[in-house]
């Protein structure tokens, strides 16, 4: 009796374990695969980039494009407005401004959600009131300028940060008070003052002004640092900054309220550069060997997915491969490992869309890959199948496309096909060496008589079994109006020529078989050629030939007419003897 009971306790303790392993996998955070992230932007929006998330302003609230999610937050606190945002691969930092007094936020974020931490730069207030700017390094390391110095911020630590291009010439009359972008070097701390750069290269100096350093006149709005590079934003343009001049790097897009920031992703080995444009929207840029080269743009509109695949081709990656959201959004969805393979689905934009299995966790990811990526195409082969195929199963389904997706609605099911239907073999849709991506594209024609390409699994497929013409079916001649041409046998049906897959070319005269009842009003006619169901078109069919069955009758009925005749004629001239034999 007790081990009964120990055992009912034992199967209660592992029932509850499962539960509550199911609850916590129920709450676990769930991978956005193709979701297009949308922003919405403000002539006072704010941008900061690090790596491959992108933060933004807008009213007050923050937003976080990450994974291929947008995260918010929205600041309760009573202020004016936002003057100044900065991000790193962990926190967000926000500079606010109410009346005189300015206050500095923090907040924490993860893959589902951005939260507000406790956090003080600073208890004097007096401090607090000269903060002009925030700002993140390629490292992620946070500043702070104030109208004096520029501060390293620590969070989560109460170490004082050391203090960088300090002026020594007192808060209330720094050099920086009028700052209205910087970006911070090794040796360098580039500032815009009234629309003028200055470039401070001491880190310490006791000047009650900035005369004495390199200043760059102009109309600039926006500063950013980009792999050691300083890029500058005015109502006209970006230029680049180098030795004392700058030379335009773009031209349009942009207005006086326009933003600019930049970001190394690490991961992709590649400089980023966001730059809002006219329209209240972000444009993306890659920033190599010195020039812009346009990426995408982030606004309020969802970018369009094809829903109609015009590849449908096997590739293999040759090296690491980013798989990103869209051709205009940068969100990351996945990497392609190299030598993994993946279905290349369509074309545009110079951006490839393209469906990857991961077997290693068990996800179905679609993504753009860029058309120039490191990928090579692996050509199809008909393989043992020949030119035709069987199913070997009753009800095999026949796919839109080579790949079983629930979360895909454009894969539909075209039809359940029988161990009867014959199936005309395209290709196989890729082969590597032993690998083979394990689906076939087939012709078939449907109840319809209209010609369909789907795909079917390659364990369910067999080469097809001959049929032999039924004794009884209609025997037709093929015929053609222009004498001495040949009447071509498809394998099936089709509109356009580049879709004709002949079988064989017969002399005019030549005897078939019909496959089914003869239609003249048909444009195409199935028939029976060794042992296959074959297709000609209707104009060249001569339905006029009988059948054996009916030359076996048109034969033997005259023959049985005369037979019939001349028996009752025997039999009433014996009878008419016999009655005169009588008499």
């Amino acid at each position: 009796m007790k081990k009964s009971w120990q055992c009912l306790l034992l199967i209660i303790c592992i029932v509850s374990v499962l539960a509550c392993v199911g609850i916590f996998h129920s709450h676990a955070p769930a991978y956005a695969e193709n979701v297009d992230v949308q922003v919405s932007l403000n002539d006072a929006s704010l941008l900061a980039a690090y790596g491959d998330v992108f933060a933004y302003t807008n009213g007050k609230t923050v937003f976080l494009a990450k994974n291929n999610k947008l995260l918010s937050y929205e600041e309760k606190s009573q202020f004016d407005e936002f003057i100044d945002i900065a991000v790193n691969a962990s926190h967000i930092l926000l500079l606010g401004r109410k009346g005189e007094d300015k206050f500095v936020w923090a907040y924490e974020y993860n893959d589902m959600r951005i939260a507000k931490i406790n956090y003080s730069y600073s208890s004097d207030s007096n401090i607090l009131k000269h903060l002009v700017g925030l700002y993140a390094d390629d490292n992620g390391d946070f500043f702070a300028i104030d109208s004096n110095k520029v501060n390293s911020i620590m969070i989560g630590s109460t170490d004082k940060a050391p203090s960088y291009f300090n002026s020594n010439t007192g808060l209330d009359n720094g050099a920086y008070k009028d700052v209205q972008d910087f970006a911070v070097t090794s040796s360098t701390l580039y500032c815009l003052i009234d629309g003028d750069l200055y470039a401070i290269d001491e880190q310490n100096f006791y000047y009650s002004d900035l005369s004495k350093f390199f200043k760059l006149s102009g109309e600039y709005i926006g500063i950013s640092e980009v792999n050691g590079d300083v890029l500058l934003m005015s109502a006209s343009g970006i230029y680049k900054y180098q030795n004392g001049t700058a030379s335009q790097l773009l031209s349009e897009g942009l207005n006086g309220n326009g933003r600019i920031c930049s970001a190394y992703d690490e991961k992709a080995g590649l400089n980023y550069v966001y730059a809002k444009s006219a329209v209240n929207s972000v444009n993306l840029y890659e920033y190599v060997d010195g020039k812009l080269e346009y990426y995408g743009c982030f606004d309020d509109t969802v970018y369009q997915h094809p829903s109609e695949y015009d590849l449908v081709k096997l590739y293999k990656s040759l090296s690491d491969v980013t798989m990103y959201s869209s051709p205009r959004h940068l969100q990351r969805v996945n990497v392609l490992p190299a030598n993994s393979y993946f279905i290349a689905l369509s074309q545009h934009d110079n951006f490839i869309y393209v469906y990857y299995e991961n077997n290693a966790d068990g996800k179905k990811i679609y993504g753009y890959i860029k058309a120039e990526s490191s990928v090579v195409l692996c050509p199809a082969d008909n393989g043992a199948l020949g030119e035709y195929a069987g199913v070997l199963h009753q009800n095999t389904p026949i796919y839109k496309y080579p790949f079983i997706n629930n979360n895909d609605k454009n894969n539909i099911k075209l039809t359940d096909a029988t161990v009867f239907d014959q199936l005309v073999v395209i290709d196989n849709v890729g082969q590597d060496g032993d690998f083979s991506w394990g689906w076939y594209k087939v012709g078939f024609v449907d109840e319809n008589g209209v010609t369909q390409y789907g795909y079917v699994r390659q364990q369910n497929l067999a080469p097809y079994t001959q049929l032999t013409a039924p004794s009884l079916s209609k025997s037709v001649k093929l015929t053609n109006k222009k004498l001495g041409e040949y009447i071509t046998l498809y394998a099936l049906p089709f509109e356009n020529q580049e879709d004709a897959i002949k079988v064989a070319e017969l002399p005019e005269g030549s005897s078939v078989y019909l496959r089914e009842k003869f239609n003249k009003k048909s444009q195409w006619t199935a028939v029976y050629y060794q042992g296959k169901t074959a297709y000609v078109r209707t104009e060249n069919v001569d339905a006029s030939s009988l059948t054996s069955w009916q030359l076996a009758l048109a034969i033997t009925v005259p023959f049985v007419v005369l037979a019939i005749i001349a028996t009752v004629v025997i039999i009433t001239v014996a009878k008419n003897k016999k009655n005169a034999y009588r008499h």
